[in-house]
């Protein structure tokens, strides 16, 4: 979700926010969903918004990319400055958000000075730290990727490079943290969505957890299900996050519950890595999917992993069908080679980054799973705030 609307009304707060607030948790007709989102985060959430466009204005200006009358197509900013092809992603992606706030102006494939004033980076972060403390790891991320701007533009250095240095560790173990409320909120609706799976009278429910990462997800999942879930197999593929997300997953476990973890490369075959088809009620996998190279290949997996009857639940940004402004989120990730670099199609997967419910359903049937549903509807929420972008997507197999 970002600030567009509450800056194309020009009133940076007051009724106008309360009642578009009010409005979007009114749109989220399910009360226990509608409860993860307080107004305190949606706050927080819009100023995160703004700070992706400091961000940006800042970027831009630090590497002299910003548009002028004389310079104002990308491919004059990439030619002038010598940057990079492979760096056309996030060049574009900033200028089209700056375009979207008012702060630049775009006419055709052309981008000159807009109306709108940028703010100070620095005035924003602090305001978005003191509205929600554990937000301080996104703010690090964004100057990080400010400070190295000039390396990453010139082709010095790759994203990853600069993103996921080995000193970089702690910084990213609070970023996939529980304690940041703007990735949090993937966790809560996802552990959400997870416990209405789980069945009512007791017996045996397996989990499989692709892409774990740091373990957040599989806390605040586990917290949440208590011993309502028999087995959890918590997996990921970098050792560095494995280590930490293991030990979180154990320590939120229920004394009943049975964890396991193991390294698994969602793009490579599952069942060589020790995945045995049909052996979990639900394949569950946080911020993850979006990444694959091959998103048909990874949910076709996901699909043979399921009991007759299992779900797939993934829960991540989820862009509204009719939402074609950038989502802030994908700032920091348009700079990874990983998250650009995918298999496209036009109805699966139309683009790189976050699908839509329509790619979602229909990637999904196209492995053969059904009955998909999006938690909340997103595409109804985004009916009264178009910029909603929270979801989790259900599919189930054939019982």
């Amino acid at each position: 979700m970002s600030n567009h609307v509450q800056q194309s009304q020009g009133q940076p707060g007051g009724h106008s926010r309360t009642a578009r607030f009010a409005d979007l948790r009114a749109a989220i007709t399910d009360e226990r969903v509608r409860d993860l989102f307080p107004v305190r985060f949606l706050a927080a959430n819009e100023t995160f918004g703004r700070l992706v466009d400091a961000t940006a204005h800042r970027m831009l200006s630090s590497i002299g990319a910003l548009p002028s009358a004389a310079r104002g197509t990308i491919q004059q900013i990439r030619q002038e400055l010598a940057i990079p092809w492979r760096r056309t992603v996030p060049l574009q992606f900033m200028c089209d958000k700056l375009a979207d706030s008012g702060v630049l102006a775009r006419s055709g494939g052309r981008y000159v000075t807009g109306p709108a004033a940028p703010e100070d980076f620095d005035a924003v972060a602090d305001e978005l730290v003191r509205q929600a403390p554990g937000a301080a790891a996104a703010v690090e991320i964004l100057r990080t990727l400010i400070e190295e701007s000039p390396r990453f533009f010139s082709g010095a250095a790759t994203g990853e490079e600069v993103l996921f240095a080995p000193r970089k560790l702690p910084l990213w173990l609070r970023y996939f943290s529980n304690d940041n409320p703007l990735y949090a909120i993937n966790n809560a609706v996802g552990a959400e969505a997870l416990s209405r799976l789980v069945p009512r009278h007791g017996g045996s429910f397996e989990v499989l957890e692709i892409g774990g990462g740091c373990g957040s997800a599989a806390e605040l999942a586990l917290r949440t299900l208590g011993a309502g879930v028999t087995r959890y197999r918590f997996t990921e593929v970098a050792a560095t996050f494995a280590e930490h997300g293991e030990r979180v997953a154990r320590a939120a476990a229920a004394p009943s519950t049975s964890v396991e973890c193991a390294r698994v490369d969602m793009t490579l075959p599952w069942q060589d890595q020790g995945v045995e088809p049909g052996s979990y009620d639900v394949v569950y996998s946080v911020n993850c999917f979006h990444v694959a190279p091959d998103l048909d290949f990874v949910v076709r997996e996901a699909a043979k992993a399921l009991k007759p009857g299992g779900a797939v639940i993934v829960s991540e940004c989820v862009r509204p069908t009719a939402l074609a402004r950038p989502i802030h989120a994908e700032i920091i990730f348009d700079f990874l080679d990983s998250f650009t670099e995918v298999l496209t199609d036009p109805v699966r997967r139309p683009t790189h980054g976050f699908l839509t419910p329509e790619a979602w359903r229909a990637t999904f049937e196209a492995a053969g799973l059904g009955q998909v549903t999006v938690l909340p509807d997103v595409d109804a929420v985004a009916d009264v705030y178009p910029d909603f972008v929270v979801g989790t997507v259900t599919a189930r197999a054939e019982a």
